[in-house]
């Protein structure tokens, strides 16, 4: 069987291809932005196909809005990342919010030329609001690393997970979901829980989705344009709930509860605004939790083993968050979801692992990186399979009074 060699481009060839100047291309490769693959035996540049995702990526970025030095550190930290599908897919949703945000701008000077062509109207308050309106979502690094955090995260649940039914339609199915029900979910993130079982929702309930996040809410919005029924969308705070008391049959919190400051003082708003008989659902995980991740990337670097990371959810966990809500809510009942991972690829666990800030932080190295990936490669192939305790469940309970 005759193998084909990878074809390759000059430097000329390659910048044609791609409308870019030789000047741009010669300058990322000086500040080590984007290496040839190549180089023939006089020493020239020489670029392959593979070559062309990543200068796509570093002009995305760079028109979204970070600097040079900013995709150098995202590309470092993606040298593990060979799916081209979850690359776009990221710069999609991050290309999504930039244009909502050039909208708001330019409803916003829609509404300043309006105001000139009347000049007894005009408002020097709203002029100034352009201002603030240029500004908002200005953190296009920290909402691109999000995004990409969050899709390791569930990416490596939903290929490795030994119950194939999924958290979120398991935890659906536990809702005990009344006609007309008014429910409320506090940290509803980008609204995954509802999105998934969006066939099973009632017609006639009312949905309230918060969080304290405006950019989940935008995406929440965006994602339940299919939801046929009655849906309300607010950034909300849950330490101070603006909904008047009584006024919700079920409330949810879908493994946010550790992300919050004053627990308790959410609880008591929880508490409030809940209807006597209504159903107050709370999950989270368990101490044993994916522990097996923390020992893998500690047997790489001892130094990765006492990362605040790995304790994100210890304020909350299934162990110590019934006495929580026992403060506030009499028989309290707690539910396990049955499930495990079996990871075969060293690419999404390392992604996991590396969507973790602190650890992320200390792996910028790109040796390193690649020493990590080879490490977990031979940790899957002596295991034949890396096995992970999950331990994922719920806290419910009802109020009485």
């Amino acid at each position: 069987m005759k193998v084909l060699k990878e074809a390759f481009y000059t430097t000329g060839e390659f910048a044609k291809k791609a409308g870019i100047t030789l000047r741009t291309l010669r300058y990322y490769d000086k500040i080590n932005l984007l290496k040839p693959s190549s180089h023939n035996p006089l020493g020239n540049r020489l670029y392959s196909k593979h070559d062309f995702p990543k200068l796509q990526k570093i002009l995305t970025l760079k028109f979204i809005g970070l600097s040079l030095d900013e995709i150098k550190n995202i590309m470092t930290s993606d040298v593990y990342d060979e799916s081209l599908r979850k690359s776009l897919e990221i710069q999609k949703e991050i290309m999504k919010r930039k244009v909502h945000h050039i909208n708001t701008v330019i409803s916003s000077i829609d509404e300043t030329l309006d105001m000139l062509d009347n000049e007894n109207d005009f408002n020097w308050d709203k002029f100034i609001n352009i201002i603030n309106v240029v500004n908002q979502d200005k953190k296009w690094l920290l909402q691109y690393e999000n995004a990409s955090n969050l899709r390791a995260r569930i990416k490596i649940h939903e290929l490795y997970s030994t119950n194939n039914y999924g958290w979120m339609n398991w935890f659906f199915d536990e809702l005990t979901i009344k006609p007309k029900s008014k429910i409320l979910e506090v940290g509803c993130g980008d609204g995954s829980l509802w999105l998934k079982n969006i066939k099973k929702i009632p017609a006639d309930l009312e949905l309230t989705l918060t969080d304290f996040s405006s950019g989940m809410i935008k995406d929440a919005k965006n994602n339940l344009k299919v939801f046929k029924g009655k849906a309300k969308f607010k950034v909300v705070d849950v330490q101070n709930i603006p909904f008047e008391d009584g006024t919700f049959d079920i409330v949810i919190a879908n493994h946010m509860l550790y992300h919050v400051t004053d627990k308790e003082k959410a609880l008591s708003e929880i508490f409030r605004v809940l209807k006597v008989g209504g159903q107050f659902y709370a999950s989270t995980v368990g101490k044993k939790h994916l522990h097996e991740m923390r020992e893998i990337a500690a047997k790489f670097d001892s130094s990765l083993l006492n990362c605040k990371s790995w304790d994100a959810t210890q304020s909350f966990q299934l162990e110590n968050g019934k006495k929580l809500i026992e403060k506030w809510f009499s028989e309290v009942q707690i539910k396990r979801y049955e499930d495990s991972l079996i990871v075969t690829k060293a690419e999404p666990l390392a992604e996991y692992i590396f969507s973790l800030p602190e650890i992320k932080s200390l792996l910028t190295d790109k040796k390193k990186i690649i020493n990590f990936l080879n490490f977990l490669r031979n940790e899957i192939a002596n295991t034949n399979g890396i096995h992970i305790t999950k331990d994922t469940g719920f806290f419910k309970t009802i109020k009485k009074s």
